[in-house]
């Protein structure tokens, strides 16, 4: 079975271990997927993540942050999908809940939050809003 869309599935095993409360989860390694998990670390959404060597196969862990029992994702919205994707120019980039979420997008400089793009002025592709 081929797999259409690996960073929502990446995005519903971060959102499904954060609400059983796991320290942390597993997702097949990606080149992109790990520039999306810096940005998530960046932004302390995520505690850390590590690549691990299984069988040959690479694997990214990655370590879900929690202040006390408050989780600090409280949700993860994908807006791109393979068959619609959003793009968004310097000009309209969007907000996240009064900047106390951010959205994540691709951009010609790389993978980068909402305010890195608005700081450096370029748009993007939109991937997800996590708050």
């Amino acid at each position: 079975m081929t797999m259409t869309d690996p960073i929502a599935d990446m995005l519903t095993r971060i959102r499904n271990a954060n609400a059983v409360s796991k320290t942390y989860v597993d997702v097949p390694y990606s080149k992109f997927k790990e520039e999306i998990l810096k940005v998530l670390k960046e932004e302390k959404y995520i505690k850390d993540y590590e690549v691990i060597q299984e069988n040959s196969k690479k694997i990214l862990r990655v370590y879900l942050l929690y202040y006390g029992k408050r989780k600090a994702i409280t949700e993860i919205k994908k807006i791109s999908t393979p068959g619609r994707r959003i793009y968004v120019s310097k000009d309209k980039i969007p907000v996240i809940k009064n900047n106390y979420g951010i959205a994540v997008l691709t951009t010609s400089k790389g993978v980068m939050s909402n305010k890195k793009a608005k700081e450096l002025g370029i748009g993007g592709e939109l991937l997800f809003y996590v708050w």
